[in-house]
């Protein structure tokens, strides 16, 4: 089972990413990066991700997964789906995929 304060912070900043997302509507998908908070399990990470409203868009499509900064990823829990010079994108695996599927805003 994963560590519920891990799950936690995880869902804490994709809603948080959520919220910056719709505050954005009037910036065109591909115009500009905005800043994102990295989604990785991490408790103590606050490191921003560089990433297009389309690019972030794109992400959340898919429940189990979720943006992080290169480096962040924990292999444990996950693979690394996209990968390019500003951030990752990683794909839950296992209870972890589960976990994600229960607690997407979307499902």
């Amino acid at each position: 089972m994963r560590d519920a304060a891990k799950a936690k912070n995880e869902q804490l900043f994709r809603d948080v990413n959520e919220q910056i997302e719709s505050l954005s509507q009037t910036i065109a998908p591909n115009d500009t990066t905005m800043e994102f908070l990295c989604e990785c399990d991490n408790v103590e990470c606050h490191e921003k991700v560089n990433a297009t409203r389309s690019e972030h868009e794109s992400v959340r499509a898919v429940a189990t997964q979720f943006i992080v900064i290169p480096g962040h990823q924990d292999r444990r829990v996950e693979h690394v789906a996209i990968s390019n010079e500003r951030f990752l994108v990683v794909e839950k695996e296992g209870a972890a995929a589960r976990e994600a599927l229960e607690s997407d805003p979307g499902a």
